[in-house]
Formats: C-alpha cells, structure tokens, sequence
C-alpha cells in the first residue's frame, strides 16, 4: 500500500475472480421469480359448496440464457406480460371442472348454460362465454389449475425463457374468514359478471376492542355465501317449492342468470361491493348491540377491503 498525500493506492491482487470483472457470457444462465404477481379472485363449482369464493395468490419463475441486458427478462415485462396471462385464465370468471359428476353444460361461441347438482341442492348458472371457464378435470384445484396456467404463461415469454413454475397459494389469515360469491350488475368491468368470489379476512371492534366471537360468527355464517343485492332477485323458479332462488340481470356483457338454493344466499339491501358489505356488517351489530360502537374492517380477497363504523 502507497500513501500519496490523502489517498491510498492499493496494490492490483492478481487473479482477483469477480463477476463484476468478468466479461459478459452470452450463454449464462439465470432465474427470476416473482413474489404475488397477482391474485385470481373467482368462484367455482365444489362438490360440497355447490358454488365457492376463492381467492389464490400467483408466484411465478421464470429462467433461462441472459439476454444482452444481461436480464432473462425486464422485470416490468415479466409482471406484465404474465399477470395478463393467468388472469385472462380464471380472474373474475365461474371455473367450472368439466369432469365433474353432476354436470352438464351447452355452449357456443358467445353463451354457455350449465346445471350441477351438488350435495347441498342444484346450481344453474347462465352467462356469456367469457364469465366462465371450463377446467378439464374432475375438481378446480390449485393441482389441475397450475399446468394450465403455466401453459398460458409460456406463451408470453421469450424465446431465451426455458424455465418455468406458477405457484398458487393460499393467504395465510390467523383469524376468521370466509368465501362468498358475488356480482355486480353496474360495474363497467369483470365484477359486472354474476358469479365470481373472494376468499376473504374480516375484523370487528367493539367498544375499541377486538371482537373475535362476532368475527367468527359472521365467518361462519357467510362460509361459501352468495351475496346478493335484492333488485336482482327475479322470480323463484317453478317447482322449486320456495327452496331456490334466481338471480338476474342484464350488463354490459351481456345477460347473466343464477340460481341457488336460498340457504346459500343472503340478501343485502343495496350492490354487494365490499364498500356496502362492510356498511351491513357494522349495522347488523349495531341492530343487535344498539349500545355499542362498531368498526369493521371487510376484505374483498387479499390486501384490499373496506372500512364500515356504526
């Protein structure tokens, strides 16, 4: 080491190995992953539930020979190009399992209409063609659902990508929740489509204090829900002995029908956004505890919600 008045020259070490040294390798290679592209929020058809909420959170991979940025792919591409991918997929659609038993279905280009009978009682279900899609295989499960996704993605990437992974996961909630089902008849985008849900937290406070019981309560009475503004309940269907409900309701895409055996439904007196969800959750408490103070914090799906106070 050489002091020159205040700087200090060091010595070149010969062989220093660094990549930071090393000239660019064209055929080097990488991988990339990206943590909650996106969450699909859809309902669909269970043999248990009849009609569910999900909400899944898409982490993908990608890898392959780096580019001349030196990049497998730009970020911002990437979480472009793969998150319009697999929401075109199963975002804000009815996944229906095409295998499934007790199902039947009629389509065509622009209309499809499907019956299945589930354990709890029937569900009819009447859309245009691209609220729905049809998964081939007996259950939706994140199982069936990753390939596909997977081949939807591959489509998008470059040529140089030749590693790929989805991976569909679950929001981890220590608390209650539950899955509903829902739509929105004036929403101008996917929400205006009759069947698609969210997995969702939900919080009360009481007086200021974390209400646990009532969160669990309500978690347990809307578990696989369909919520549903009132103005879109049609006629019941005939021969239904009072036990289903129809829902209906023209929008922008188009003409969207549903029935449900009425235990799988609650009617809310308004649109079933979350804004309004929230609103009827803090005045239900309110209705039934008038000397307390309520805040309620509602999600639709993950990370996103309504606050509601009564």
């Amino acid at each position: 080491m050489t002091v020159v008045g205040r700087r200090v020259l060091y010595p070149i070490v010969r062989g220093l190995k660094s990549s930071f040294f090393l000239p660019h390798r064209p055929d080097t290679m990488a991988r990339l992953f990206v943590d909650q592209l996106t969450v699909l929020d859809f309902s669909c058809l269970h043999a248990r539930a009849g009609l569910t909420g999900q909400s899944w959170i898409v982490d993908v991979e990608i890898g392959g020979v780096l580019d001349d940025q030196g990049m497998v792919q730009d970020f911002g591409e990437v979480k472009r190009r793969a998150r319009s991918a697999v929401e075109a997929v199963a975002d804000h659609r009815l996944v229906v399992p095409g295998e499934a038993d007790g199902l039947t279905l009629a389509q065509d280009d622009e209309e499809i209409s499907i019956t299945y009978a589930f354990s709890g009682g029937r569900v009819e279900h009447r859309s245009p063609r691209a609220a729905v899609y049809v998964l081939q295989a007996p259950a939706v499960t994140m199982e069936f659902l990753r390939p596909v996704l997977e081949a939807a993605v591959r489509e998008v990437v470059p040529a140089n990508v030749d590693h790929l992974a989805v991976n569909l996961r679950e929001e981890a909630i220590d608390g209650a929740s539950y899955r509903y089902s829902h739509g929105l008849k004036a929403h101008d985008g996917l929400c205006q489509r009759i069947a698609h849900g969210h997995r969702s937290r939900l919080q009360v406070w009481r007086n200021g204090d974390r209400a646990r019981e009532l969160e669990a309560a309500w978690a347990d009475r809307w578990r696989d829900i369909y919520l549903v503004s009132k103005d879109d309940v049609a006629n019941e269907p005939a021969g239904a002995s009072g036990a289903s409900l129809r829902m209906a309701y023209t929008a922008r895409e188009g003409r969207f029908e549903l029935v449900l055996p009425k235990d799988r439904c609650e009617l809310l007196p308004a649109e079933t956004t979350v804004e309004r969800i929230a609103q009827y959750i803090a005045e239900c408490l309110k209705a039934d505890d008038p000397g307390a103070d309520f805040r309620v914090r509602a999600y639709e799906g993950v990370n996103k919600g309504a606050l509601a106070e009564a």
